[in-house]
């Protein structure tokens, strides 16, 4: 399905950390973009029909920075909400006054009055129950904090749950990979740390997780963290080191049993950059490498980066099994899927969801839909990239969705 133009002469429309880029509540299903003309547009659709609705904000957002990427969200009551163009500046937040009217959207309001003059990485999450969260980081690259918010349905305000939830301490910055959310409602967070603005500092893949909505937080041996959570506090799971290509905010889900499943890139033994997969059996951490790349590169310098592979971008079927969805330049560009089945995820197979060349697109997906229907609606644009937010000469490119059923149907 071909929804329109989109800009696309950085990745802004797919930057992994955009939750959500699309979305589904009930029938109802929501795609946002930015226009050719930088203007944020929010395409809607009945699961019914293959025709999208497309309603141009007028709101403009500065693509030229892949950071400002367009996060959606909405409330058990069918509240949208919304938050645009950030990175490290005050937030844009707007909340429709209509449920699932995208046309209802009013100006610009504060979310909580706090911490929000430096902010990044809005990310709208809900619970197993329906409570809608906000993470986001107040501050900058080496240097910022994890930020934690709440939406009451009942009085449509936000409160602060954890400001800081987790704290550079000034000298660090926790990136955080997508939250995972279990059914039988936890919440886990997989994040690694940075020093300095140079993606060359990550180091050390850490775990925190919660079994009553962000309130409290505890390490996997259930001790209870003192909170914030700093880089001297936070357990490690995965010790990498700097200068091993250690990516951030990849992706992360809970399986079945309430377990923690992350897929994120580092340099393998022969310093080539692969996808590993780490997940918690129920009594230990366990680590292995899902992709079988050659060619070595490394991920240095500040910024958005130009990079030949995507991060990866997880999901588990009803038995647990674990998919990797990527982008590998090395290989056409095509988003493509690996299978690592249960229970030891050992690699089974890989295979291509169409053959398109989606340049430095990041797939995303619609987790809703996944989770309900096991249907995969993959968001897709052939979105260019250079180093350290360099902008491309890449014109205008369609947006797209996907759909892919596993069962053939």
């Amino acid at each position: 399905m071909t929804l329109g133009p989109g800009y696309a002469g950085t990745k802004v429309n797919t930057g992994i950390f955009r939750l959500h880029a699309i979305l589904t509540h009930g029938q109802h299903q929501f795609a946002t973009y930015y226009s050719p003309r930088a203007t944020v547009v929010i395409a809607s659709r009945r699961l019914s029909e293959d025709t999208w609705k497309i309603h141009d904000t007028g709101w403009r957002g500065k693509v030229r920075d892949a950071h400002n990427g367009i996060s959606l969200g909405i409330s058990s009551d069918g509240i949208l909400h919304i938050a645009y163009d950030q990175h490290v500046n005050p937030l844009r937040y707007r909340k429709s006054a209509r449920p699932l009217d995208p046309t209802s959207f009013g100006k610009k309001i504060p979310m909580t009055g706090k911490l929000e003059k430096r902010v990044t990485y809005p990310e709208f999450v809900n619970l197993a129950h329906g409570t809608l969260l906000f993470f986001y980081r107040n501050g900058r690259s080496g240097q910022g904090d994890l930020c934690l918010n709440r939406y009451d349905v009942a009085s449509g305000t936000w409160t602060p749950v954890h400001h800081p939830l987790i704290s550079g301490g000034g000298t660090h910055n926790a990136y955080w990979m997508r939250p995972a959310v279990s059914d039988g409602g936890s919440l886990q967070l997989a994040f690694c740390w940075r020093r300095t603005p140079d993606a060359s500092t990550n180091s050390r893949v850490c775990y925190a997780g919660s079994d009553d909505g962000g309130l409290t937080w505890h390490r996997s041996n259930g001790d209870p963290y003192e909170l914030p959570i700093t880089p001297t506090t936070a357990e490690v799971i995965d010790p990498v080191a700097e200068g091993n290509s250690l990516s951030n905010q990849d992706s992360a889900a809970a399986d079945s049993h309430g377990h923690l499943h992350a897929v994120y890139r580092k340099n393998d033994e022969d310093g080539v950059t692969q996808y590993y997969h780490l997940w918690f059996d129920g009594a230990r951490w366990r680590n292995t490498v899902a992709s079988r790349f050659t060619g070595r590169y490394s991920i240095k310098g500040g910024g958005s980066l130009k990079s030949p592979l995507s991060r990866g971008n997880l999901f588990l079927d009803a038995a647990d099994n674990v998919f990797v969805i990527y982008r590998d330049n090395r290989q056409g560009s095509k988003p493509t899927v690996i299978e690592l089945p249960a229970p030891d995820y050992e690699r089974a197979h890989e295979f291509a969801l169409t053959d398109g060349d989606y340049l430095q697109c990041e797939p995303l997906f619609d987790l809703v839909r996944w989770r309900r229907d096991r249907v995969l609606d993959v968001f897709l644009q052939a979105t260019d990239q250079g180093n350290h937010e360099r902008v491309t000469k890449n014109p205008p490119q369609p947006v797209q969705v996907l759909e892919w059923r596993p069962d053939g149907s």
